[in-house]
């Protein structure tokens, strides 16, 4: 058994049954059938991380805070996509498109679900499929809508010649986009990701007023002509502000961060 095994072994082991239970080292090993000197190397690993804590006194273990802080992260995530689902589906009601909701991990952007078009001729991009914030409606305007600082470390850090877009992008380029997605409300963009298509994202905010997503719809772009990226674009806002309110968020952003 690996060292990763056995670690996810020992916290598993350590998950409260009705209540928060502390464990010494000796049953541990006892129960999950350990060298006593192993599950002390893993739990000293696990403390330093701050999954596991022992108590002073008994020197007991129980688990630790990272372990909730990865709790409420997913417990996050999954109420974003329920809160998200019902404006998901009006919006592929109005738009008759692919829609997708997507997150921000690190420089990334992530979609974290989607619903796809009932038309013949659609967009149809796998959930978990990422690439950088530069690209693509649905990212971008996460990035548009994140703190100076945010955007300028990441901008900094991007490789502008090895970028996976099928259109070539510069930093001059993206900075200027970026002003002109705040001043509209929403980002769209054609065949940068997929060829052929095109993208209207707005972005979604948090009860802490800092974007954590965005609203997308997307489709074959000779479907996106003036009239309906006019209709699209309002209905995309629309709902990714309805989402946004269900969060909690009570219209703090400013331009000027």
């Amino acid at each position: 058994m690996s060292v990763i095994s056995k670690a996810i072994h020992i916290l598993d082991y350590l998950v409260p049954q009705g209540s928060e239970k502390e464990i010494s080292v000796t049953e541990i090993s006892r129960e999950l059938d350990m060298p006593v000197q192993s599950v002390h190397r893993i739990l000293a690993s696990l403390s330093e991380h701050g999954f596991v804590s022992q108590n002073s006194k008994t020197k007991k273990y129980k688990l630790g805070l990272s372990i909730m802080k990865y709790g409420f992260l997913m417990w996050d995530s999954l109420r974003f996509r329920s809160i998200a689902r019902p404006f998901m589906e009006e919006l592929s009601k109005q738009t008759k498109e692919t829609v997708y909701l997507a997150t921000r991990e690190n420089t990334e952007g992530v979609y974290i679900d989607n619903i796809d078009s009932p038309q013949l001729l659609k967009i149809s991009e796998p959930i978990g499929l990422r690439l950088p914030l530069v690209i693509g409606a649905s990212n971008r305007v996460i990035l548009a809508y994140m703190t100076a600082s945010s955007r300028e470390s990441i901008l900094n850090q991007i490789d502008w010649g090895g970028l996976p877009s099928l259109r070539p992008l510069t930093r001059e380029y993206i900075a200027n986009d970026l002003e002109q997605i705040r001043k509209r409300g929403y980002a769209i963009t054609s065949g940068e990701a997929t060829e052929g298509t095109t993208g209207i994202g707005a972005p979604i905010f948090s009860y802490e007023n800092t974007v954590i997503g965005s609203l997308n719809c997307a489709g074959p772009t000779l479907r996106f002509t003036a009239e309906n990226i006019e209709k699209y674009s309002y209905y995309v806002k629309k709902y990714a502000d309805l989402i946004s309110q269900e969060l909690g968020y009570r219209h703090l952003y400013r331009i000027s961060e």
